[in-house]
C-alpha cells in the first residue's frame, strides 16, 4: 500500500515533504501528485483536477491511501473517481469533508467569504498567507529552506475556484474514510466526519504541523489507517 499526499489548492506539495520523508524512513513509498495551476485548467474545475492529480500517480504500482490537507478535501472524491479503483482509503488531515452541491465559499465562514472577496482583483484572491496577518503562515513552519519553499509556492486563486460548486459524486463502499483533527480550527469538520461515520482522531497541534510534527502526524495517519482495516506497509 501506498501513500499519495495531496497539498491543497492554496499551497503547494512541500508542506507534505516532512511527512514523506517520515514514511520513507519508515519502509513506506509516499508520491505527492502537484494540483496545476487553477487558471489553467478548464470547467468543470473539480473533475478536471482530479483527473489531472489521478494521472500522476496511476500506474505506480498501488493501490494507494489518499492523504488530503485542507482544501483538498473537497476534491478527494473527484481523484478517487478518476483513479479507477486505485485507492483504498482517503485520510483527510485537517481537511475540509465532502461538500456535494456546495462551493467553496459555503463551507468557509461569512466573515472570510467577504473579506476575500473584496480583496478579489481581476478575477483571482490573494495568495494564501495573505489571508493573514503578516507572518502569521511562516510562523506555522519551521524556519530554513523548507519554509522558502511553501511560501514560494503560494500563489493568487482563481475566484472561479472558490465559487465552483463542488460534483455529487457517489463514494464507493470498498473506500475507507477517516479523519485526523491537527488544530482546533477544524474542530467542526472533525465533527461532520464523526457525523459520516468515519474513524476520527484528534491531535492538539495546528493546521500546518505536517511541516513541524511530521512523526505525530504520519503515526496518527498509519494509525487511522489500520482502523479502516489497511496495511500501509
Amino acid at each position: 500500500m501506498r501513500f499519495v499526499l495531496l497539498h491543497s489548492p492554496l499551497t503547494g506539495p512541500s508542506v507534505w515533504t516532512p511527512v514523506a520523508i517520515e514514511l520513507a524512513r519508515r519502509g513506506i513509498d509516499a508520491t505527492r501528485p502537484v494540483i496545476p495551476p487553477l487558471g489553467e485548467i478548464d470547467a468543470p474545475l473539480y473533475a478536471n483536477v482530479g483527473h489531472a492529480v489521478a494521472a500522476q500517480f496511476l500506474g505506480q504500482g498501488g493501490p494507494f491511501v489518499l492523504a488530503v490537507h485542507s482544501g483538498a478535501g473537497g476534491i478527494a472524491p473527484a481523484v478517487v473517481a478518476a483513479a479507477a479503483g486505485q485507492i483504498k482509503a482517503v485520510l483527510y488531515v485537517d481537511a475540509i469533508p465532502p461538500h456535494p452541491g456546495r462551493n467553496w465559499f459555503e463551507t468557509a465562514s461569512d466573515a472570510l467569504g467577504d473579506s476575500l472577496k473584496a480583496k478579489a482583483v481581476g478575477g483571482m484572491v490573494p495568495a494564501w498567507d495573505e489571508w493573514f496577518p503578516p507572518g502569521a503562515l511562516a510562523s506555522l513552519t519551521p524556519e530554513g529552506a523548507l519554509r522558502e519553499a511553501i511560501l514560494t509556492e503560494l500563489a493568487p486563486t482563481p475566484l472561479a475556484w472558490l465559487e465552483e460548486a463542488a460534483p455529487d459524486i457517489d463514494l464507493p463502499s470498498d473506500v475507507g474514510w477517516g479523519f485526523l483533527r491537527l488544530s482546533k480550527a477544524y474542530e467542526r469538520e472533525a465533527g461532520e466526519a464523526r457525523r459520516l461515520g468515519w474513524p476520527t482522531l484528534r491531535r492538539d497541534l495546528h493546521h500546518l504541523a505536517m511541516t513541524t510534527h511530521p512523526e505525530e502526524v504520519t503515526a496518527g495517519m498509519l494509525a487511522l489507517t489500520r482502523l479502516l482495516g489497511l496495511k500501509a506497509a
